[in-house]
């Protein structure tokens, strides 16, 4: 990696709630906070065992990584997008994996509660730091998700439109922040097929491809079972199992924050309203199935 610096990500043990706010969450600030959610079932309760046993007949949706596809030293967006399948197991199936096949990366990622594991979401408690804000908004990807994952799971640097908080239940996790202004000019965010991710090689990036690279400073926090970490919106970000992992991603709006994004999804609504109207006219026989793509 190039960095000439990582910084830390200060940890705050339960901070008050009106503090996080003011000094974190409005100023859109990374912040790790511990001795916070002890009172979640979860923390208690949740283990491979457990899910095995309560939810282990599930059908979940995995992502699929063949030894050698995925692995330290090969983690490229490019091999990401490649190498990805998508399969359905069972949840007990996953976990046998988990267990046996350790050089396998099959991962259950980014899980809606809302779609399966009846009752489970009442282990999560309230998150101090999240109540009073909007956790939910019809149609938007805003909800609370399930990660369940082997060792070495390497999710590329991408940014999110929506602050949330990475909570670890078991295991640990590393997590790599950068800020949106060096997002915008350094991780050529918008750059690479998936528009939200960057298309630079975490561990051996190509300077000569991607030159502003080498002027990224990242922030760095390892999240250990019961911390909660705020990832801000904008920010980039690449996560890091360091163990077999079971996490809970909770996404959030503040009220402002909503504001300031209407103009910005109202007319993106528009444009694509147009666009599916333009391609539905259009004499083709797949117009209704696939608009076109955005022109750049």
């Amino acid at each position: 990696m190039p960095y000439d610096e990582i910084l830390p990500i200060e940890t705050l043990v339960r901070p008050r709630v009106d503090d996080f706010r003011k000094y974190y969450l409005d100023k859109e600030q990374p912040v790790k906070i511990a001795g916070a959610l002890e009172h979640w079932p979860a923390m208690q309760k949740w283990s491979l065992d457990f899910f095995q046993n309560k939810h282990g007949d599930e059908t979940i949706g995995v992502e699929c990584f063949e030894p050698g596809e995925r692995g330290p030293l090969n983690n490229s967006p490019q091999g990401y997008v490649k190498y990805l399948r998508f399969r359905e197991f069972k949840l007990k199936e996953l976990i046998q994996i988990l267990r046996d096949k350790p050089e396998h990366m099959y991962y259950m990622a980014s899980h809606p509660f809302r779609k399966s594991f009846p009752g489970l979401r009442d282990d999560l408690g309230v998150h101090p730091y999240v109540e009073g804000h909007i956790q939910h908004i019809p149609g938007a990807h805003m909800d609370s998700y399930l990660w369940i994952g082997p060792k070495g799971t390497h999710t590329p640097t991408h940014t999110d439109p929506m602050p949330n908080f990475l909570t670890q239940v078991m295991g640990r996790k590393m997590v790599y922040l950068f800020p949106p202004e060096q997002a915008r000019k350094n991780l050529y965010i918008g750059d690479f097929e998936r528009e939200t991710f960057s298309p630079v090689d975490f561990d051996k990036p190509d300077l000569e491809k991607y030159p502003n690279y080498r002027y990224c400073t990242p922030y760095r926090a390892i999240i250990e079972p019961g911390e909660s970490l705020h990832i801000p919106r904008n920010w980039g970000h690449c996560v890091i199992s360091m163990d077999i992992s079971i996490s809970v991603s909770t996404f959030f709006i503040t009220y402002p924050q909503l504001f300031k994004l209407v103009p910005e999804f109202f007319t993106e609504y528009i444009n694509r309203a147009y666009e599916g109207w333009r391609w539905k006219n259009m004499d083709n026989e797949r117009a209704g199935l696939n608009p076109p793509p955005r022109e750049s």
